[in-house]
């Protein structure tokens, strides 16, 4: 990073990394800095170096990515030189957004109403219009990564680390994520790949999310939401006394995310314009 920082409180912490409060003490802006070490030796665990391979990953996405209002925006990447008792930390610089995140609010406040639910979609779908206009895939959308301004504006986080890091765990790194996941990305067998309508299924699952103030697949064990998704071509359901509130450009927006077959699954750019996500001219958040 090309600025001075002093580091502030904790605010976060995964299970390889921590996120701290950072002032940049040169224009006093107030950042989000994400703090992974890499281990001194080899025989360290060879997953937190691939952590910081990750957050060097996704600050070469985000470099390359300009800016966008839908975006979490990246203010810098910087490592500490290795010396002889010191190991090498890597430190990401991300805007600061005191809002929490979608699901946090979810479970503060229970689930969003129809109107709050279209106003986060529409901006949700705005971001990954621009990712997928990069030929970027976020692939690991979740209410969890998309933090919300005081204002009411939304915006997606969290590139890579997750996609990366959790690549050779199995069901233990699959946990936390298989409930958003694509049919095609659960089943890898066929090698065939996938594109960029796997965040379009995930963005269905963050409307679940909304929905019901409760994560996709509820109730379900990892195992069995895999061959639900994989065996039976089910998508996440919902539940019956959710189901009577909903409109029928609701089912049919659902119906379009989760369609088995991504081809079919409409761009971002197009589900901006669904019918679903108008809303009221005097509506304001």
């Amino acid at each position: 990073a090309a600025f001075k920082w002093a580091r502030g409180e904790l605010i976060g912490k995964g299970s390889y990394g921590r996120v701290f409060l950072a002032l940049n003490a040169n224009t006093a802006q107030v950042m989000a800095v994400k703090q992974v070490e890499k281990p001194r030796t080899d025989l360290v665990d060879k997953r937190q170096r691939e952590v910081v391979e990750a957050l060097k990953s996704e600050s070469k996405t985000f470099q390359d990515l300009g800016e966008h209002p839908n975006i979490v925006q990246y203010l810098g990447f910087e490592e500490t030189p290795e010396s002889l008792n010191m190991r090498v930390t890597a430190f990401f610089f991300l805007e600061y957004i005191p809002g929490g995140t979608i699901a946090s609010c979810l479970s503060k406040h229970g689930r969003f109403d129809q109107d709050v639910t279209k106003w986060f979609t529409g901006q949700i779908a705005a971001g990954l219009e621009f990712l997928h206009s990069k030929r970027v895939l976020h692939r690991d959308l979740k209410g969890e990564n998309i933090l919300v301004e005081l204002s009411g504006i939304c915006k997606i986080s969290d590139f890579g680390i997750s996609k990366m890091v959790d690549k050779d765990e199995a069901f233990t790194g699959m946990r936390g994520t298989v409930y958003w996941m694509a049919p095609e990305v659960v089943d890898n067998s066929a090698k065939r790949g996938y594109d960029s309508k796997v965040d379009i299924w995930s963005l269905g699952c963050v409307v679940l999310e909304m929905w019901t103030g409760k994560r996709p697949w509820i109730g379900e064990e990892v195992i069995s939401v895999m061959l639900k998704l994989y065996r039976d071509k089910l998508p996440p359901p919902i539940p019956p006394d959710i189901l009577e509130g909903l409109s029928e450009f609701a089912l049919c927006f659902r119906r379009e995310c989760f369609a088995m077959n991504p081809q079919e699954r409409p761009t971002a750019g197009v589900l901006r314009q669904h019918p679903y996500l108008e809303l009221p001219p005097d509506w304001v958040f």
